[in-house]
């Protein structure tokens, strides 16, 4: 297990917090199956109604391990990846997920939340998809779920420019439920939490349920596409130029490339 990841249970809460102080966070492939796992066992146990995401250090997620998309994140493809089995476990999980957010949501860690039925976010949180500018396409769903939340402009805006966006452009994209004071983040969080576990946990999970029904047609197409589009990703020259001028703290050269 990930020594990163810490698991206490609150009445039918169970909080998942991970990252350690020092750390931004980052996703590899060792979170991915620490989070799978964890969502696996609330899933399995009766005893959890909801859960709670959150973070420790400065960051809540820095997103994906860019040194390892350097080295090839996916040696088996990508419909074998821990990453894959993590997103269809979130697809699948039929219990509340709540999350509380602060500092930075990059990439994955943004993409994630669309995932989270309630999403509290700390004033001053900086957002970022920025998959086009590291040569890479959107992931964990959200090619559908955020024109779903956001509008397709909106949508636009926040994946091809890839810049970053503060917490109150997230809550009009449909990212979060709602920007508190940072202080108030987490009891917010865990309040919520915690009034939904009061709730009727069977009515609760066919809520969720009919309520994604109409949904999984869509995002389980989107999700293979864009599983597909990150293998090709993941061994072109674009990315490993943007990756490689990251590192070097230069600006990309595209001009190669058609």
């Amino acid at each position: 297990m990930d020594e990163n990841f810490c698991v206490e249970r609150s009445g039918h809460v169970l909080a998942v917090t991970f990252g350690a102080h020092e750390v931004r966070n980052v996703m590899n492939e060792a979170w991915f199956c620490e989070l799978e796992q964890r969502l696996y066992e609330a899933e399995q146990d009766q005893q959890t109604r909801v859960v709670l995401l959150r973070a420790r250090g400065e960051a809540f997620c820095a997103g994906g391990d860019l040194r390892g998309f350097q080295a090839g994140p996916l040696p088996e493809g990508y419909v074998r990846s821990a990453f894959a089995r993590l997103l269809m476990r979130l697809d699948d999980f039929e219990k509340p997920i709540v999350a509380a957010v602060h500092g930075s949501a990059i990439g994955g860690g943004t993409t994630l939340l669309l995932h989270c039925d309630f999403v509290f976010a700390a004033a001053g949180t900086t957002f970022q998809l920025p998959f086009t500018r590291l040569g890479l396409v959107p992931e964990f769903g959200s090619s559908y779920l955020l024109p779903l939340h956001a509008g397709l402009r909106l949508a636009n805006e926040l994946v091809l420019l890839a810049q970053p966006f503060d917490a109150e452009k997230a809550l009009r994209a449909g990212i979060v439920n709602e920007v508190l004071a940072p202080e108030a983040v987490l009891a917010r969080a865990e309040a919520t939490a915690t009034s939904l576990a009061a709730l009727p946990p069977a009515a609760m999970r066919a809520s969720k349920r009919l309520l994604k029904m109409g949904h999984r047609a869509g995002l389980a197409a989107a999700m293979a596409a864009e599983g597909k589009a990150l293998e090709a990703c993941f061994a072109s020259a674009e990315m490993q130029e943007a990756i490689a001028a990251f590192f070097a703290r230069r600006q990309p050269d595209f001009s190669r490339f058609s």
